[in-house]
């Protein structure tokens, strides 16, 4: 069940425990335009610039200690302010950059250029955790295999360090809460990250909590547990 609070700040002295902070970059211009991604490194559009002014108020009166971002441009813009006003660097790691979905990049996710082509794509859509696109692409079970090494290390440093803010990607993200809350593969591809979407890791309680970013200095309901695709 959702609580309210008066803020993020609010919530994470009442957990008084480190914590990860999970946060997704702000919308692109491709994912405005519902163009495939994947790693190709777009910018942000106007609303992903929107959505990085909320995150950042939301977490400017919490302490953080670390900030990892993967290598491209959407995770290292959302990320850059709350950086340049903490003081506290970015760390940029390309293991969480997104997977790959090789020469599917580009393409519309709905008016495909050929009918081959949207044959492919829907049964990628099918079974993302085993199918893999041509053109070295990667699928949940490989991206999966690729973050377990460097998120052990990042959950070392929550330990160590305080609570730490990581902005990732959409599959990245869901790969993350799957292992951080030891989920099935299944489980895992069924987690969802939405832009405006914040979880909330308590390393000591081993708990996940989750609330929507909203305008700056409104009340926030944050619940246990994660939401799922659909």
């Amino acid at each position: 069940m959702s609580k309210q609070y008066d803020s993020l700040r609010q919530f994470l002295d009442e957990l008084a425990e480190n914590c990860l902070l999970l946060a997704r970059h702000g919308q692109t211009d491709w994912n405005a335009m519902n163009l495939v991604q994947g790693r190709q490194d777009r910018p942000l559009s106007p609303e992903g610039f929107r959505q990085r002014k909320n995150l950042f108020f939301a977490l400017q009166p919490v302490e953080i200690a670390r900030i990892f971002t993967s290598t491209l441009e959407r995770t290292i813009e959302t990320a850059r302010p709350l950086s340049k006003e903490k003081g506290v660097p970015l760390e940029t790691l390309p293991e969480l950059d997104e997977a790959r979905l090789g020469v599917f990049e580009g393409e519309h996710k709905v008016n495909f250029s050929d009918d081959f082509s949207k044959q492919m794509y829907q049964d990628f859509l099918k079974d993302e955790i085993n199918v893999v696109l041509p053109g070295g692409a990667e699928n949940l079970r490989m991206l999966d295999q690729r973050i377990r090494q460097v998120l052990e290390k990042i959950m070392h440093d929550v330990t160590c360090s305080g609570c730490t803010l990581l902005v990732g990607h959409r599959n990245v993200n869901k790969m993350i809460v799957k292992n951080l809350l030891g989920l099935t593969i299944e489980e895992g591809y069924r987690v969802e990250h939405e832009h405006n979407w914040l979880y909330i890791y308590a390393l000591q309680k081993k708990e996940i909590f989750h609330t929507t970013i909203g305008a700056p200095h409104k009340p926030m309901e944050i619940a246990p547990g994660y939401r799922k695709i659909g």
